[in-house]
């Protein structure tokens, strides 16, 4: 599509030409996921500065019945945040980053959704307080992309995921209105909650543009552990124990053997644990005011599901632990486009649905790297060199479903997974979903093909 085409131009009239891109080398960072395994073309890409713009972007891409995938960091791993199937225009809110003034009163700050949750934090932390919600992608993820998502991370343990953190939002709908408060009320009981609504909804709903959000207080002292335990039952085990004996866990992750030899091989050095036997292995972040070292000591003494474990505090031992963690996704990265399946089960069944995934790979061809979130049950299902997608798309989330898990536990549905919705949601269940679509958006132009069963 040339400058000079109908739709960029007014597009243009509403952001300025700097801010519509139409050129294919200009596009192409727009155009496909993060992963790689997703792409398409981007009609145009538009970057309005405000809610305004927004707004006016949304109404001339209508006009024109032009579909609109909303676009925040382009961190996802799902394919919802980029065009496919047919040119779409790209609506980035990348310069969405206003920042307001942090309400200690309140433990709010309103930020636009553009803002990454490294900047999130930052201003937080500026203030003296602290954004709940970490993940590795920090950098780049934005609170608008966390919000549609309902992404979650490493502190879901202590503060839930990002629904838990929006005391308000305003967002664009498909006809161009804008919708939504950003006074942040704890007690906003009127009707429907817009922000329960448009949090995890993926950009089907509506774009949003500002988040009202949550602050917690900084705990200046962590104390990291890496520990080897013989299975994902002794893990288990480990956690419960945990919970019982500290209240101030911040994060429990959970590497299997495979994505440790992988992220050690990447980072070339040892893990710093390792005896033969280790069936899985489990990070556990405690942070208080003061030092937790003493208290996550204690609490892993005596534990006999502890093969072995190392600890550190703040500084560059710390870093060197949790790069363990931080750095999979990375190393899978450098080796090549992996397929990946994000899904959760009850605690208790992690076991079973570990054995089903190798099964799966065994089976179909492949290298496993899972790793996750050990609290929620979550593991994040990475392979390499897959042999047959479908099948072992199909073994994994079947098996997630029938363990009483879910098939997307953060990373959201978008088309990777929107025709496998049947395996958690009842018919009745995606009737009112689709009901709710044809409310908001009945011509369908605000990220189709997304949550489409």
């Amino acid at each position: 599509m040339s400058v000079g085409d109908g739709l960029a131009a007014a597009l243009a009239e509403v952001v300025g030409d700097e801010h519509v891109l139409t050129a294919h080398d200009m596009t192409a960072s727009f155009s496909a996921d993060w992963t790689g395994r997703f792409r398409g073309d981007a009609r145009a890409v538009v970057r309005p500065g405000d809610t305004s713009q927004v707004a006016a972007v949304i109404r001339r891409c209508a006009d024109a019945g032009a579909p609109v995938v909303p676009q925040g960091g382009n961190t996802g791993l799902v394919g919802g945040s980029v065009p496919r199937d047919q040119p779409m225009v790209v609506l980035s809110t990348r310069r969405l980053t206003e920042l307001g003034p942090v309400d200690h009163a309140a433990l709010q700050v309103t930020a636009g959704a553009g803002v990454t949750l490294a900047g999130w934090r930052h201003h937080a932390q500026l203030a003296g307080l602290d954004a709940p919600i970490d993940f590795a992608s920090r950098d780049s993820a934005t609170v608008g992309g966390a919000t549609a998502t309902n992404a979650g991370g490493s502190r879901v343990v202590r503060f839930g995921t990002m629904r838990a953190q929006v005391a308000g939002v305003t967002a664009v709908l498909a006809d161009g209105s804008t919708v939504g408060s950003l006074a942040g009320l704890p007690k906003e009981t009127v009707g429907v909650h817009l922000p329960s609504l448009l949090c995890g909804s993926e950009g089907t709903l509506g774009v949003i543009t500002a988040v009202r959000l949550r602050l917690v207080p900084w705990y200046r002292r962590t104390a990291t552990a890496l520990v080897a335990t013989a299975g994902l039952d002794e893990a288990v085990s480990l956690l419960t124990g945990l919970r019982t004996v500290t209240a101030h866990l911040d994060a429990v992750e959970l590497i299997l053997p495979e994505a440790m030899t992988l992220v050690a091989d990447h980072l070339g050095t040892a893990p710093p644990i390792g005896p033969d036997g280790v069936g899985a292995y489990v990070m556990v972040e405690l942070a208080d005011h003061v030092e937790p070292t003493d208290e996550l000591a204690a609490a892993l003494a005596d534990r006999h599901e502890v093969l072995d474990a190392a600890v550190a505090t703040e500084g560059p031992s710390r870093q060197r632990l949790i790069a363990f963690r931080d750095r999979i996704t990375e190393a899978i990265s450098a080796l090549g486009v992996p397929l990946k399946l994000d899904v959760a089960v009850p605690v208790t069944q992690l076991g079973r649905l570990v054995d089903a995934t190798r099964t799966s790979v065994a089976r179909h061809g492949g290298r496993l790297v899972p790793f996750g979130h050990l609290a929620e049950g979550n593991v994040h299902v990475n392979v390499l060199d897959a042999g047959d997608v479908e099948a072992i798309t199909a073994e994994v989330l079947t098996a997630a479903a029938d363990l009483g898990g879910t098939i997307s536990a953060e990373h959201g549905v978008g088309i990777a997974k929107a025709r496998w919705l049947h395996l958690v949601r009842s018919p009745a269940e995606l009737a009112v979903a689709a009901a709710v679509k044809a409310a908001l958006d009945p011509h369908g132009l605000l990220n189709p093909g997304v949550l489409d069963a």
